[in-house]
């Protein structure tokens, strides 16, 4: 039976995140309702991450079996007519039956914006989080060279998580400013549950001082998520990348493009 990778994108506001929940609000769930209508029987969708309740993708990538050939570009059209207004299909097409949604990837990259002012940006606000008091970037930038390489990150993984394996590797990590946003991008080969946002947390705890330098090293090596910052809010954080390349593209190439 033909197997079907589906590029998304997504803002996740308004649903409870990528897997699929008992109340059918997630994306999986919409996309899957979108695609039993116009095909019938199809399997479940595989996807490539599971972005939490509230975060959004710039690329997310899915796979489905089904019984029968589809034309990929009606079959485009078609869900994004079922669709929300939130969920865009980027392409559809026929992939060989070892291509893996997840398995597949070579690595993944995430940002998460910040706006650190204390007027509102309403075109911005909806996609960062809005801290008003000052943020030294300069030292988020060096405590953040420690984050990067293996490790074990229980310290930055959510409590509830039941990964079986808490050590990931994080290829690079990299914040930029222009004017009031600040973004952070890492670019890691697989992430733990609410990894992303608790570094963020933790480096913003940096940022204002809170933390004193040096503190992101005792963090880690403690592997405890009470010593660790704050869970940064989910509406500041984006799925940017799948990346199925063999060499992996540089952070900064990658950044580059946005």
């Amino acid at each position: 039976m033909p197997k079907y990778r589906i590029d998304l994108k997504y803002v996740g506001t308004g649903f409870v995140g990528w897997q699929s929940q008992t109340n059918g609000e997630s994306i999986q769930d919409h996309v899957e309702r979108a695609l039993r209508h116009i095909l019938g029987p199809v399997s479940r969708l595989s996807g490539a991450a599971r972005t939490d309740s509230g975060v959004h993708a710039f690329h997310q990538v899915a796979t489905f079996i089904c019984e029968q050939s589809v034309d990929p570009f009606r079959l485009q059209v078609g869900l994004q007519s079922l669709l929300p207004e939130g969920i865009g299909i980027s392409k559809i097409e026929e992939v060989p039956a070892s291509f893996h949604a997840l398995k597949s990837a070579k690595a993944k990259v995430y940002r998460y914006q910040v706006l650190n002012h204390a007027l509102r940006e309403p075109f911005l606000e909806p996609y960062a989080w809005r801290l008003a008091h000052y943020i030294d970037v300069a030292n988020m930038v060096n405590e953040a060279k420690t984050l990067v390489g293996t490790h074990d990150f229980s310290s930055f993984c959510a409590t509830d998580s039941n990964a079986k394996t808490r050590i990931r590797n994080v290829v690079d990590i990299g914040i930029r400013q222009h004017q009031h946003l600040i973004e952070f991008w890492v670019l890691g080969d697989g992430f733990l549950k609410q990894m992303v946002r608790n570094i963020v947390g933790t480096l913003i705890y940096v940022g204002t001082g809170k933390f004193k330098p040096g503190t992101v090293s005792t963090i880690l090596q403690a592997r405890d998520r009470q010593q660790a910052g704050p869970t940064a809010p989910a509406l500041g954080l984006t799925l940017v990348r799948i990346v199925y390349e063999e060499n992996v593209p540089p952070l900064a190439e990658i950044m580059s493009e946005f």
